[in-house]
């Protein structure tokens, strides 16, 4: 009898493990299916999703007083924070977008979708409390939201690479983009096509090659890398189009003449790019 204590805490680490392989597509459904009933004798699988159906069905009186206090947190925020001194708006911003990002680091291997959703909840508010912290305290907009784009997206690098979340460290460094273009329009905003192309296809040539040199030693930033490439490729045309006012009239023509080039190389490379960003 000493045992048997044991082996159910085995067995219930073997179907959590089963869930994970379902979740991730590791095994078909079938063969899930099969291991699940080999293993479980209650002929009924715990679901390690909190916010599940069945979970807040089942679920106590705590978890529902849980659920209030957490909403009724965040109105509570939403409707005081602007009467909160400072340091007590900057504490309460971190404290949030620790819990945000700390629990999407905790969900990750144990539901995708949780962390995925924690992770974008996390990004918005980064940026939206910081918005709000500038508009409320009058700051310099010409300072400071260059420094919240900046700081955005080296956290989102960051975390990105950390948490293996592809599109939060894309969206970094579409920021850091974003500044680099900011910056170069307020020196030069009578930039010919010439001078943005020279801007902008460089950093494509540069990332697209960082793609190929990391896809074997560093997992999980190829595929960034080539979409951020993939994405310079375009920029020029862009940046004339959104930043710059006296543009050429040839322009979207060129736009939709290097969208036809660059799906043209993408298709030809197709086998090698593609063995980068699965790698």
């Amino acid at each position: 009898m000493r045992g048997e204590p044991v082996i159910l805490e085995k067995r219930e680490i073997i179907l959590r493990e089963i869930q994970y392989w379902r979740r991730s597509k590791l095994l078909p459904e079938q063969y899930c299916d099969f291991l699940t009933n080999l293993y479980n004798d209650d002929k009924e699988i715990k679901d390690s999703n909190p916010v599940s159906l069945k979970n807040l069905g089942q679920g106590s009186v705590k978890v529902w007083l849980f659920g209030f206090g957490i909403i009724s947190l965040i109105f509570l925020i939403s409707l005081y924070f602007s009467v909160f001194p400072w340091p007590l708006q900057l504490a309460t911003a971190l404290c949030v977008l620790v819990v945000c990002y700390g629990y999407a680091a905790l969900y990750r291997d144990r539901n995708l979708v949780i962390s995925l959703m924690l992770a974008g909840v996390g990004s918005v508010l980064t940026l939206g409390f910081g918005l709000w912290m500038i508009s409320l305290h009058k700051l310099d907009p010409d300072l400071w939201r260059p420094a919240l784009i900046a700081f955005c997206g080296l956290l989102w690098c960051v975390l990105g690479f950390t948490l293996r979340i592809g599109l939060l460290q894309y969206c970094g460094y579409a920021f850091w983009a974003l500044l680099y273009a900011g910056f170069f329009g307020d020196k030069r905003p009578d930039a010919s096509m010439l001078e943005l192309e020279l801007l902008w296809l460089p950093l494509c040539v540069l990332m697209i090659w960082l793609s190929w040199l990391l896809h074997h030693r560093v997992a999980g930033v190829s595929g960034v890398f080539l979409g951020v490439g993939v994405s310079l490729w375009l920029m020029p045309e862009i940046d004339a189009l959104w930043l710059r006012q006296d543009y050429p009239d040839w322009v979207p023509l060129l736009l939709i003449g290097k969208v036809a080039v660059g799906l043209a190389l993408l298709f030809i490379f197709r086998k090698k790019w593609i063995t980068w960003v699965a790698s």
